[in-house]
């Protein structure tokens, strides 16, 4: 299962690909805070961008393969999940992929390892590994705001 980690002064994001397993489009000249397209998404005319999930919360089922890409929209920041082990450096312009298969349910937290700026003490996300059961429900649950 493959997901998309952005990093940005203060705040994580993850992107999940829809049904048809893809992910759409991100173009930095729509990314906008302000109206909630935080990764540029055009949902209108980018027919694969359409079922894309955008969360502020990780989510991955227990004992499942996991590729994570990680891109930073700004500055470097740090992906850093201290119990499982896991920590990476986001750049601006690079996609880095990092690989993991988390083995016991529970909730842990994201933090930025790297300093980014005067917000950086709040840059935290909540990471869950759950049951495959448990996380279809909450992807399902994820996907209907979009």
């Amino acid at each position: 299962m493959q997901i998309e980690v952005w990093g940005e002064q203060f705040a994580w994001s993850f992107r999940y690909p829809g049904p048809d397993g893809k992910f759409g489009k991100a173009q930095p000249a729509l990314m906008a805070d302000g109206t909630g397209n935080t990764l540029g998404l055009d949902r209108e005319k980018d027919q694969v961008a359409k079922d894309d999930i955008i969360t502020t919360t990780l989510a991955v089922p227990v004992n499942h393969p996991i590729e994570l890409m990680m891109r930073s929209k700004d500055v470097t920041h740090s992906f850093f999940v201290r119990e499982l082990r896991l920590k990476q450096d986001l750049v601006p312009g690079m996609e880095i992929p990092i690989h993991f298969t988390a083995n016991k349910v529970g909730k842990y937290e994201i933090a930025c390892a790297e300093l980014c700026g005067m917000g950086h003490f709040g840059m935290r996300a909540d990471f869950l590994v759950m049951t495959e059961t448990d996380f279809q429900q909450w992807l399902r649950e994820a996907a209907q705001p979009q």
